[in-house]
């Protein structure tokens, strides 16, 4: 399916949870509980996903939310790796993964039933390139996870940019994984869609028409000059990246007690993709998905 710039793409900008824990598997809060904070919080998207339980929650939407169906899977990994943390959303009910299946005969299983799969947190579970590359397939990766942040391990950058300079172009959200209380509303993805429908939804998150975000905004990114420049606008921040493969791309920093709101870039011949990510005052992070240039 061809990618989608959102900042170009016609329709709105909706604000999604996409990894959610009710007390069905270990959170804490009843499932109309936890759909009650998402909406009272602002956010039009909210996708249940629950360990080993696809959820039954999608009646709970109306016409200004959005409730996906959903399921945390853990098949095992290759030696070397704690188990994959698979999301699945949209997920039919009566989907099941035999528990011998590997992660990825689950995720042709997930794409078959017409479900999209996200991997979870790569950094929590310790997996590099070797554990990941398996999970071809998979829809997108989680850039943040807030419940990592009590670990250490919240940000798995480093991951996203190893599959991406392996040649494989993949999207990134930002999650809650919310199970408790403290974990709420610090990780979202922002959809740009033309209607709030399951189907809008997907064709969004499968053309990579979203930015993710703790805070904040991402108002455009785009090429410039023919193609010959990358430019992104923002909120105020402090810091501006435009991350590309190994030692290419460049970073642009506001002078003290200041902030920048917008930077650009001239593209040489050896970047090959090229992905946005800035820092706000209170070290919140906010990123684009890549522009694949080779």
């Amino acid at each position: 399916m061809k990618k989608v710039n959102p900042f170009q793409a016609p329709g709105r900008w909706y604000k999604a949870n996409l990894h959610t824990h009710t007390a069905l598997s270990d959170g804490t809060q009843p499932l109309e509980e936890r759909v009650r904070q998402y909406r009272e919080a602002g956010y039009q998207i909210l996708a249940i996903t629950d360990h080993r339980l696809v959820s039954t929650a999608a009646a709970l939407s109306g016409p200004d939310f959005l409730v996906i169906d959903g399921i945390e899977t853990h098949p095992g990994c290759i030696p070397g790796g704690d188990k994959y943390h698979l999301v699945v959303l949209n997920a039919p009910t009566g989907l099941e993964f035999p528990d011998e299946s590997s992660a990825a005969e689950r995720i042709r299983m997930a794409r078959a039933a017409g479900a999209e799969v996200i991997i979870g947190h790569p950094y929590w579970c310790g997996h590099q390139l070797p554990h990941l590359m398996p999970l071809q397939g998979a829809a997108a990766v989680e850039v943040f996870n807030t419940t990592c942040t009590k670990r250490g391990k919240g940000y798995s950058s480093v991951q996203w940019d190893d599959l991406l300079d392996s040649g494989w172009w993949l999207p990134a959200v930002a999650v809650d994984d919310t199970h408790g209380g403290w974990d709420l509303f610090k990780g979202w993805t922002m959809f740009k869609l033309e209607s709030l429908t399951p189907a809008a939804f997907l064709e969004s998150l499968r053309t990579g028409a979203f930015y993710a975000s703790c805070g904040p905004v991402i108002e455009d990114f785009s090429l410039a000059g023919d193609g010959t420049k990358v430019r992104l606008r923002c909120s105020p921040v402090t810091e501006i990246h435009l991350v590309a493969q190994r030692s290419c791309g460049r970073s642009f920093y506001a002078q003290a007690g200041e902030t920048i709101t917008e930077a650009e870039l001239e593209l040489g011949t050896s970047i090959r993709y090229l992905r946005g990510e800035v820092v706000d005052r209170e070290g919140r992070h906010a990123w684009t998905n890549p522009f694949w240039l080779a």
